[in-house]
């Protein structure tokens, strides 16, 4: 399988490549396709404020929705770096540190009320 990236290079530059894939266990979900709808956001005080049939229902997963990772499928495509050349394993792995600051700056902005 392949996918198509948007990589960018040392320079400054990018590149749209197809890169190969192979799928694997969705991270978010372990494989279940569903999370609970607050998303691990709950305290166990705040679970035990709402007694014990929330519980029940909760661990039985009438509060679950559709995995927001893997849309239910239980699997994502990932990249497989190892089928990859240095060259491109390297603008990948820089690509994907890029996305990960942004991400985590957008997170800080966010919890600062932006």
């Amino acid at each position: 399988m392949q996918k198509q990236y948007e990589l960018s290079h040392e320079d400054g530059s990018s590149e749209t490549v197809s890169l190969p894939t192979h799928f694997e266990v969705c991270p978010r979900c372990h494989g279940k396709g569903a999370h609970d709808c607050w998303e691990g956001g709950m305290t166990g005080d705040e679970m035990a404020e709402q007694g014990p049939e929330f519980f029940e229902d909760y661990m039985s997963g009438v509060y679950d929705t559709r995995c927001t990772e893997c849309d239910g499928k239980r699997v994502v495509e990932v990249v497989d770096i190892e089928q990859l050349s240095p060259e491109l394993r390297a603008a990948y792995e820089r690509t994907e540190r890029e996305l990960q600051d942004m991400y985590a700056m957008e997170a800080a902005e966010r919890r600062m009320g932006c």
